[in-house]
């Protein structure tokens, strides 16, 4: 195993590299099933997903992040049989967990779905229940490898993965559409069902077109199981089996992986629970909201709301448009700076255990300001082109473009803080301060929830009021985490380089973009000033890193051939 480790920055990489990879992936599969499904039928399937994703966070990630910990600690004082002893004792406790969460989906969907009300999401969700177990399974073996500090089987498990799910999703949603849609042409029935239209026809098949891609999801999952398995069993066939731990240390191992993983489980759980806080809320406060005054609702939305859409399902309309469209922008840079948090997660426990001060700052302040470094750019980017980016994805979605699209200015400053906080919960978490992470993303959630009650129940605002309340909750969150990193763990933060040069350079990245996409460019199509103007805003967000000497050596080891990079870079005086 040894030989297939990896530094920090090592890991970084790979899986900042699989995770951008899954995430394109990920947009692939999100573009055009919002263009096949629209508003309506993105609400069933980010119901089922936005359940699934809490459950997953419990029984997958938190435990996948004490395996992580635990095996790092056990190898460094008993070698890889001691890893190995870690995930022996784990497995039982991961697939436990998994089916109890498969049962407990299957059991609760009708119910979850009335909650909600959104019933037409019951089928999805029940359809991706059997991904949990496969996503345990999954986990059991991430964590084991990430604790090995060998990273390469997560980043191209998680790469399996994605390809499976678009493959498949896809495949299966429009397949569904296609083949029902036919039926009701030639029968004027869908499933024994009559409709007086084809508008009110397609209402109903979105609910198994969004059950059949959440399908697709949960055969990317099995897919992703098998070869982590596989590969685990490959990689330790011809190594000594290790010495086996008794009943009373197997015992001990479950134990102390518990407590490890419960308080991890649960922050990631309210982290999540966000996306289950708007799943639960916005939908009700919608339909207070329309009760109170929907003809204001569809004056401001004039144009924009099919003649199919009734009241009843008006709040799925627009739920819909903001998950399905706008929250899947949302989590890109989230998504690819999480990376980070989980690569430095060996390397900060190590650090902080071993009492070396100098390693932990260095490894700290350098996944901080490459979070800002990603982050920055892609959350202002969001902010100053939401409009031309939201028309350019989703060319047969432009009515729910244009209701969300003020949405998706705010949301790109919440998702700067996000990916921010991520990490920084990460680096939390490896110094042991769970317990911290906990009460302050719960904190977050309490104001994110009463901000959502507060605004999104008012006509006026309606869907527009839901990024509020992230950007207060992250907020909140960010800061006080920050506070602790430096007050509680003594960790001292870099401000010019890690947040200040970072900052400025954004800003003229996202003002070179937006002035080149409105005033330079105005005279070529849409889809050309967009390209144009991201490539000029990539261009002038480069050249103000290397002007400012914002980049560093260390984060030039993310590039290929970086040895000759930076001795160009260096002669010239533009990195520090």
């Amino acid at each position: 195993m040894k030989k297939n480790s990896q530094s920090f920055l090592e890991g970084a990489i790979l899986l900042t590299l699989s995770t951008i990879t899954v995430k394109l992936i990920g947009a692939l599969f999100k573009i055009p099933l919002a263009n096949i499904l629209g508003g309506v039928g993105m609400s069933y399937y980010v119901s089922a997903y936005d359940i699934f994703t809490p459950i997953y966070s419990v029984t997958v990630t938190g435990l996948g992040v004490a395996a992580s910990r635990l095996v790092s600690e056990r190898a460094a004082s008993l070698g890889e049989g001691g890893g190995r002893q870690v995930l022996r004792a784990s497995r039982r406790v991961f697939l436990f967990l998994g089916l109890l969460g498969m049962v407990l989906l299957l059991v609760s969907a009708p119910a979850f779905a009335r909650a909600i009300n959104n019933p037409g999401a019951a089928l999805a969700v029940c359809a991706i229940a059997p991904a949990v177990v496969f996503s345990c399974i999954s986990a059991i073996y991430r964590g084991y490898f990430q604790g090995m500090t060998n990273m390469i089987p997560t980043a191209k498990s998680q790469v399996l993965e994605s390809l499976t799910r678009l493959a498949a999703g896809t495949t299966f949603s429009y397949g569904t559409t296609v083949f029902l849609r036919r039926r009701y042409l030639e029968t004027g029935e869908v499933l024994g069902r009559a409709f007086p239209s084809l508008d009110e026809a397609n209402l109903f098949i979105f609910r198994f077109s969004a059950a059949a891609a959440i399908l697709g999801v949960t055969v990317s999952t099995l897919a992703g199981a098998l070869y982590i398995r596989g590969r685990y069993r490959r990689e330790t066939e011809h190594q000594p089996y290790g010495k086996k731990a008794g009943a009373g240390v197997e015992k001990g191992l479950v134990l102390q992986l518990l407590r490890i993983a419960v308080p991890i489980s649960l922050s990631t759980l309210v982290v999540n629970l966000t996306s289950v806080i708007d799943l639960m809320s916005v939908m009700n406060c919608l339909k207070t909201a329309i009760a109170s005054d929907g003809a204001s609702i569809r004056l401001m939305y004039e144009g924009l709301i099919p003649a199919a859409v009734t009241d009843d399902i008006l709040p799925e309309y627009l739920y819909g448009s903001y998950s399905g469209l706008a929250f899947s922008l949302f989590n890109l840079a989230p998504a690819i700076t999480a990376a980070l948090g989980v690569s430095a997660l060996p390397a900060v426990t190590r650090a902080y255990a071993g009492g070396d001060r100098r390693r932990l700052e260095g490894t700290v302040n350098s996944v901080l300001r490459i979070a800002l470094l990603a982050a920055l750019p892609a959350g202002l980017g969001l902010s100053v082109l939401a409009g031309p980016i939201l028309r350019f994805l989703f060319p047969a979605r432009l009515m729910e473009a244009a209701i969300i699209t003020p949405v998706l200015r705010i949301m790109g400053i919440s998702t700067i803080l996000v990916a921010v906080t991520t990490p920084v919960n990460s680096v939390l978490q490896a110094t042991g301060h769970e317990k911290l992470t906990l009460g302050v993303m719960l904190t977050g959630a309490v104001v994110k929830l009463v901000t959502n009650y507060r605004l999104v129940s008012r006509p006026e605002l309606n869907i527009q009021g839901v990024p509020y309340g992230s950007l207060l909750c992250y907020g909140l969150i960010l800061l006080v985490s920050l506070g602790f990193l430096r007050l509680g763990v003594g960790v001292r933060l870099r401000l010019l380089s890690v947040f200040v040069k970072p900052t400025f350079c954004a800003l003229l990245c996202a003002g070179a973009a937006y002035s080149s996409y409105y005033l330079v460019f105005s005279s070529f199509s849409a889809s050309v000033r967009l390209l144009a103007a991201i490539a000029l805003g990539g261009m002038v967000y480069l050249a103000a890193l290397l002007l400012t000497r914002t980049l560093t050596q260390s984060d030039l080891e993310m590039l290929p051939k970086n040895e000759k990079i930076k001795k160009v870079l260096e002669k010239r005086g533009l990195i520090s």
